[in-house]
């Protein structure tokens, strides 16, 4: 059964992995250079170095102590090229930085500051299409043959008006001398993915900031590299966007060692669809996993939970034994959870510990960690940005970058102002902060947790106490720890278990337990052998 009370000393040395360290033991973060949990920061949003109100490089690389000691191990950034709008995800020119962020020079100083810290980089890069305003589509308007054929077009005369994409949008757009496929707007007119010279290109811009030190890339939107009904009279499906990414991991491989690639195919509703995009990249952002994780944290019952999952990893590993999932909670298109939950902090800390303990690289997106609230407006100056509100530092490096008379801004801005800075959080050993801080730390500290795909629910579980075992071995080396959510609003009794506890929420090591309180998690380290 589960040792209690335990002493304070004994639980700080197995949770910081000192009692099973030996000085021959292999380096296992070095056998598993890309494991780690990442961070996705808005640049715009993040930090301020230079009192413009708008984030920037230096301002991250001012705050890289914090997401050390946060216990991050990369960074995703939202787009960081030059663009006409706010969010960058329309690039003008892809071997740039957006001037609002700074030079390269600061660009190049960030990457160097976040790898001292131990931490990577990974850009998001949006292949799927340019902006309208970039050199290449102008020069296509004007009748560039080499640059018509790096866009979709097809002539004018074409009868495209009951021709939609796959959300039947309207995804055909007229110029003054032909028409031309842009997927998500008017505005961001769709790349050729028939062309061998886009995808030199692409490649050509990925190697180039390779050698700019980033360690990964985040694909943007690669279920519609090949649209629905974007290429006429092509035979074609979506496994043409894997093929076709599979041929890129490999010349990125053949590049350069232990870049991390990962992407976008925004599917919640089907696990298999989106998995199979394992064929073709590292990973594909875990969509439907994170539409689990939130609902799951906001219930007090979830029947078959671990088994459920347990059946998606069965699934993932026959695709690629060796995955590395990336699941998340939320990201940059949808409301905050925050929002979602009206502010329940017990619901905020019980998904940030659900995540936590998963297999893969993990994304938080930032500002998770303090609650903070975010939902998109309705226009019609502003949308998104309210999703992407400025993080809550309460001090010089705050961003204030948005400018609306939208009521849906005023009100997000009223919200945050209510959020405890990371200032005050790190001070509050209740906040949410100190929760995602801690369990990280866990995380870190226990191979189990940190590394392999293993995951087998426990045989005991029930809807509202859910259970799973995380294994990982690794030479001589072997852990197996035992993950147990409680979703009920009362407390449980801790089971019959054998182990040594690593994480129960809000524990005070300095007294004794009996159960886990309502909404938390506890962890217990069950490999045989270990007391």
């Amino acid at each position: 059964m589960t040792r209690k009370p335990i002493a304070v000393f004994a639980l700080l040395l197995v949770a910081f992995g000192i009692l099973s360290c030996k000085a021959s033991d292999p380096d296992l973060a070095a056998v598993n250079p890309e494991a780690g949990v990442y961070y996705e920061i808005f640049v715009r949003s993040f930090a301020d170095s230079d009192g413009d109100g708008v984030g920037d490089f230096n301002g991250i690389a001012a705050k890289i102590d914090y997401l050390k000691d946060l216990g991050i191990k990369g960074i995703w950034l939202m787009p960081i090229h030059p663009s006409p709008s706010y969010h960058g995800y329309d690039v003008t020119d892809y071997y740039a930085v957006n001037p609002d962020y700074g030079t390269m020079a600061d660009f190049e100083n960030l990457v160097a500051v976040a790898d001292a810290a131990g931490i990577r980089v990974m850009l998001d890069m949006v292949f799927n299409h340019t902006s309208d305003q970039h050199p290449w589509f102008l020069a296509a308007q004007e009748g560039d043959e080499k640059y018509l054929d790096y866009y979709v077009t097809v002539p004018k005369s074409t009868d495209t008006s009951r021709i939609f994409g796959s959300w039947n949008q309207n995804i055909w757009h007229s110029t003054d001398s032909f028409k031309y496929c842009g997927y998500f707007s008017n505005t961001m007119p769709d790349l050729n993915f028939y062309s061998d010279a886009v995808k030199t290109e692409i490649l050509d811009i990925s190697k180039f900031w390779i050698d700019k030190g980033v360690k990964g890339f985040r694909l943007d939107a690669v279920h519609h590299y090949y649209g629905v009904n974007e290429y006429l009279g092509k035979t074609y499906d979506f496994y043409d966007n894997i093929v076709y990414l599979n041929d890129y991991s490999e010349a990125i491989d053949a590049y350069a060692d232990d870049i991390r690639i990962i992407g976008e195919a925004y599917i919640e509703s089907d696990y298999q669809v989106p998995a199979t995009y394992f064929y073709g990249i590292d990973a594909p952002i875990n969509f439907p996993l994170a539409a689990k994780i939130r609902s799951a944290a906001q219930k007090t019952k979830n029947y078959n939970y671990a088994e459920n999952l347990e059946v998606w990893y069965d699934y993932y590993r026959d695709l690629k034994s060796d995955f590395i999932d990336s699941p998340f909670v939320v990201n940059h298109d949808m409301d905050r959870f925050a929002s979602q939950t009206l502010g329940n902090t017990a619901m905020m800390k019980l998904a940030a510990e659900m995540l936590l303990v998963l297999p893969g690289d993990p994304v938080i997106y930032y500002g998770e960690e303090l609650g903070m609230f975010g939902v998109k407006a309705s226009g019609p100056d502003i949308w998104d940005e309210t999703r992407r509100m400025p993080f809550v530092w309460g001090d010089a490096s705050q961003t204030d970058w948005i400018i609306s008379a939208n009521s849906t801004l005023a009100a997000m801005e009223t919200a945050n102002a209510a959020v405890a800075t990371a200032e005050e959080q790190l001070a509050d050993p209740d906040s949410i902060l100190s929760t995602y801080r801690a369990i990280l730390a866990v995380r870190n500290a226990n191979m189990a947790l940190a590394y392999g795909n293993a995951f087998t629910a426990w045989e005991d579980s029930t809807p509202s106490l859910s259970g799973f075992y995380r294994e990982y071995a690794y030479g001589d080396l072997t852990q197996r720890v035992l993950v147990l959510h409680n979703f009920d609003d009362e407390a449980v009794a801790i089971p019959a278990v054998d182990g040594t506890v690593l994480y129960l929420s809000g524990f005070d090591p300095s007294g004794t337990f009996t159960e886990i309180p309502a909404r938390s998690t506890l962890i217990i380290d069950v490999t045989p052998g270990v007391d």
